[in-house]
Formats: structure tokens, sequence, C-alpha cells
């Protein structure tokens, strides 16, 4: 039998299987190439991301051993800042204070005050700096003056003759962990930075001071102010400014913790109260988020390429991140509230500063907190600004300056209540 003839649809389906197979062949090698092109940039990514994070705290952040025995606000070392603008003169500080256990510890922080002689003891503006991340070399005053850009309004201070002091927090420059949002902590620190501050001689500090913060800040302003009166009564407090505060942590939670960056600040803050009050971290997060959020928790947040380091952690948590909604599950419940400003009248006139375009302390959140506050009989003056983000801080640097100002003067502080 001879072969079959050359039927025409034989030879086209044998042609049609060879072109299959070449495009076949050419999607396979255009999938590869894509893939280690993905591989690449991703390695890329991850290296640009390591490299902008800071570098470690050094020797000058290493706790003494043992912690002297002095009171709170005495400097354990200090160190001349360099790099300052014309006009002043700094020092990054190492001083007494209370760790979040109860127990004495020491918490590094940063003192700037114009170069010229003062007549007197200089006013001191304490700045609470807002969320730079919660890992130990996240500290501000690890870089010096690189960061002085968030102390908003720094100039106008250092023009009006005032002393600055920032403090780090525990757990940031110093060993950790840091205690973030946990208003005792923040507002302890902050007073003993001004105590420090005031026992730094060549400073020339005083013992009157206002304080000032954005977000994170914003929320250890508040509870500085709750605390001054019995913590600090050596101390006179005259302000306290907080520019786009986290106020009502149970809202917040409830608003903001399915957006990226509202994963973020909240992982800090169930990790930070896990630590503060004992809990079990594994029932805040499922499974597969507890490496993402252990890989967030060494990542700073002081620039733009550090931030996008989160976005690909964040969107691995859309698998799942929290185990229970916190809002409504113990013990994070009680953690929310009773970190929660609010519950003690502040003795000193409060200026809250709130950007209306603000996708990260709700803007509504902010003002019913300002009204809760005036039903408490405080002096508050609320300044709205239009079109402004989650930067608040540095959009009402000046007229926060100018508010301060106002407050050492001892003029009659304003109020819109």
């Amino acid at each position: 039998m001879t072969n079959p003839p050359d039927f025409p649809e034989v030879r086209n389906s044998s042609a049609g299987a060879r072109k299959s197979r070449r495009v076949t062949r050419i999607v396979a090698i255009v999938i590869a190439a894509l893939a280690t092109v993905a591989v690449v940039a991703v390695v890329a990514f991850v290296a640009v991301v390591r490299k902008a994070q800071p570098s470690r705290p050094g020797s000058f952040y290493s706790l003494p051993a043992p912690l002297p025995k002095k009171p709170l606000g005495t400097v354990v070392r200090s160190e001349v800042l360099g790099g300052l603008p014309p006009g002043a003169r700094g020092w990054k500080i190492l001083y007494m204070s209370t760790s979040y256990t109860g127990k004495p510890t020491a918490v590094s922080g940063m003192v700037i005050v114009p170069a010229r002689a003062s007549s007197g003891l200089r006013p001191v503006v304490a700045f609470a700096n807002g969320t730079v991340g919660v890992a130990s070399n996240c500290a501000l005053s690890i870089q010096g003056a690189k960061h002085l850009d968030f102390l908003h309004g720094l100039r106008a201070y250092l023009d009006a003759g005032d002393a600055a002091v920032m403090t780090d927090y525990q757990g940031l420059g110093t060993p950790g962990p840091h205690p973030y949002l946990v208003g005792r902590s923040e507002a302890e620190t902050v007073l003993d930075s001004v105590r420090a501050a005031h026992n730094l001689t060549e400073a020339h500090a005083g013992r009157t001071f206002a304080v000032t913060g954005p977000s994170q800040g914003g929320h250890a302003a508040l509870f500085t102010g709750q605390l001054a009166a019995t913590y600090a009564p050596d101390l006179k407090l005259v302000g306290v400014a907080a520019s786009a505060p986290p106020t009502d942590l149970k809202e917040l939670f409830r608003l903001k913790v399915e957006r990226p960056f509202g994963k973020v600040l909240s992982a800090f803050a169930l990790d930070a109260w896990s630590h503060a009050y004992g809990h079990n971290l594994d029932n805040a997060f499922t499974p597969v988020a507890r490496p993402i959020v252990r890989r967030m928790l060494r990542l700073c947040i002081h620039n733009e390429t550090q931030v996008l380091g989160f976005f690909p952690l964040t969107q691995i948590l859309k698998i799942g991140y929290l185990k229970s909604l916190p809002w409504k599950t113990e013990p994070w419940k009680t953690d929310l509230e009773q970190n929660t400003p609010g519950k003690t009248k502040i003795p000193a006139p409060v200026l809250i500063s709130q950007g209306d375009a603000d996708l990260l302390v709700h803007p509504p959140v902010t003002a019913a907190f300002v009204k809760h506050l005036c039903a408490m009989g405080e002096k508050v003056e609320y300044r709205v600004y239009p079109g402004v983000v989650h930067d608040a801080g540095a959009q009402s640097a000046s007229n926060v300056a100018a508010w301060i100002a106002d407050r050492f003067a001892g003029k009659i502080p304003p109020s819109n209540c």
C-alpha cells in the first residue's frame, strides 16, 4: 500500500503544530525573561531599601551597667553635635528616665540652643517627634543634625532665644523595645528630657516649657500635658501643641487598619503593647502575618525610600493580618482605651492642628476629641488646614511657634470652644 496522498488539511495540521510549538517556546522565553527581570527588580528594590536604613546605634547609646542611682533627668552622657545651622549649638544626650516597666532607665535625645549667650535661663521647647519606626536604629539623634527637619519650627525657637530638646523615646537609640503609643512612657521621657536640658549646664535651659509634636508626637504631647503636674511638679508647663494627634485609638484602628500604612502603625502599637503589658503577640496576628510583622518592626520611616520598603509587606498582609478585631477583643481593647488621651485635664492651654485631607488621622475623630476637651473645660484652640494631609506638623509650624511664643510671654490663650 502506498502512502496516502498529501492532503492539504494534513499539511496544515502539521504546520499548525510546528507554529504552536514555536509560539509556546517564545512565550516560555518571554515569561522566563520577565521572571528574571522581576527577580532582579525585587533584589534591587530590597538592596535599595536596606541601604536606606540607618546604621546601628554606637557605643554612646549603650546603657551604663549598673545604671547610676541619680534623679530623673540627670545627664548620664553628652556629646557635642556637629553640622548644626549657623547660630546654633547642641548636644546629643543620654539621660535618666522611667522605663515602661516602672524601673529606672536611660533615654537618648538632643538639646539645641542659640549660640549667642543668654542673660538668664532659657524657656524650653520640648519636641516629641512623630513616628520614625520602632527599631533601635530609628532614633533621630543617631544622625544628629541630618534630621533637624523633624523639629518643625526649630529656627523660630532659636531666633526667639529658646532652648530646644527632643527625646528619642525609650528604646530608640537605646536598646528596645520602644513602647510605641504607650502614653505614660512617652510623657515621662518628654518630661525628663526637659529636666535633662535644665541639668545640662552649657544649655542655660530653665524649667518653664511648652511641648509640641506631630502624629505620635502629638499623642505624646497630650499625655505630657496630662502627666506634667503629677510626674514633674518641679517643671512649669505653659502650653501643649499637638498636630494631627491620634486620639480615639479604637475608632482610628477601626477606620484605618485595612489601609496599608494603617497596618504598619497598628502592628507597631500591638507589638509595643505586648511588651508593655505582657500580652502574647501571637494572639493578635495570623500565622501568615507574623513573619511579615517581624520584618516591618525592623524598618525605619525617615524618608520616602524607607516608606516604600513597607509596600510589598503590606501587600502580603492582604492574605491575612489580624486574628480578631483589636477594638472588640481583649486585651487589646483595654490597651486602646488606656492609651487614648483625654481622661485627665491638662493644666495648660492646648493648640490642636489638623489637616482636613489627612488620610491617616481621620479629621472627624480629631474634631470629636476637641469637642470632648472643650466639654472638660480645657482652653483649646483648634486650627484646621484645608487640603493638608498628614503633615500638619510641618504646615502649621510657624503658627505653632507664634502660639508658643505667646505662651512664654504670658498672653491670654485664645480658645474657639
